[in-house]
């Protein structure tokens, strides 16, 4: 089969936007339901394995919001983490993916500096939230640098219903969003004042945006790409 040049530069074109697509919207989030020891997941649709170190922060609340303590378990694909005493309500996850760059259609995970050649050099970080139980005090933010905050909350979600969240960069609202579900690549976006409504579906919820910041200055990462998410199991 022969393809004419515009052919080949659409497909091209299409190829790198999926590509580009892949890794913006890879998330890190520590998996619900999988108690008592809870697995910290990082990928796109489906976990990839990860170095632990990336993991920087975990927070984990019980029903009062109460700070629990935990003990890491290590795994051969990352990390989990087992709660010692009393039930988990919310587990709040700080991901640093280090730096990248492309260097043709491949991404390597250095620094532009050391790698001048690679183009589009960004630094991701992860913020997310797992709810496990759902408490009235959830509709206040943690101070996660980005970060969803479920609003008007009337006990648990069920599958089919519409949940109203608030999307906050740095405690202000960040419009123009687009809010996808488990990496579906697709959704609504966030309106002038960060709200968003969404639809709840049955099993694993995974609601994410992805917010990049230009670093013009900085010689290792133009851009910076924050990624917000909440993570909740519907019956």
């Amino acid at each position: 089969m022969k393809f004419s040049k515009i052919s080949l530069k659409i497909i091209a074109s299409t190829f790198l936007i999926s590509f580009a697509l892949s890794v913006l919207a890879h998330d890190a989030w520590v998996e619900p339901g999988s108690g008592p020891i809870y697995r910290i997941l990082y990928g796109h649709k489906l976990p990839e394995a990860y170095k632990r170190d990336k993991v920087t922060s975990i927070k984990v609340y019980n029903a009062s919001q109460q700070p629990l303590k935990f003990n890491n378990v290590n795994t051969k694909d990352g990390l989990s983490i087992k709660v010692n005493n009393g039930s988990p309500a919310m587990f709040a996850l700080e991901f640093d993916n280090g730096y990248w760059v492309k260097v043709g259609n491949e991404s390597k995970n250095i620094r532009h500096s050391q790698m001048p050649k690679g183009t589009d050099p960004s630094h991701p970080l992860k913020y997310s939230k797992t709810i496990i139980k759902w408490q009235n005090w959830m509709d206040k933010p943690l101070g996660q640098r980005i970060e969803f905050i479920p609003v008007e909350l009337i006990g648990s979600p069920k599958p089919g219903s519409q949940l109203k969240m608030q999307l906050l960069f740095e405690g202000k609202p960040l419009s123009n969003q687009i809010v996808e579900n488990n990496s579906n690549e697709q959704g609504p976006k966030t309106d002038e004042n960060g709200f968003v409504t969404v639809t709840v579906l049955k099993g694993i919820n995974r609601f994410a945006t992805d917010h990049d910041i230009k670093q013009p200055n900085d010689p290792d990462a133009l851009r910076l790409s924050l990624t917000a998410s909440l993570v909740f199991m519907v019956q």
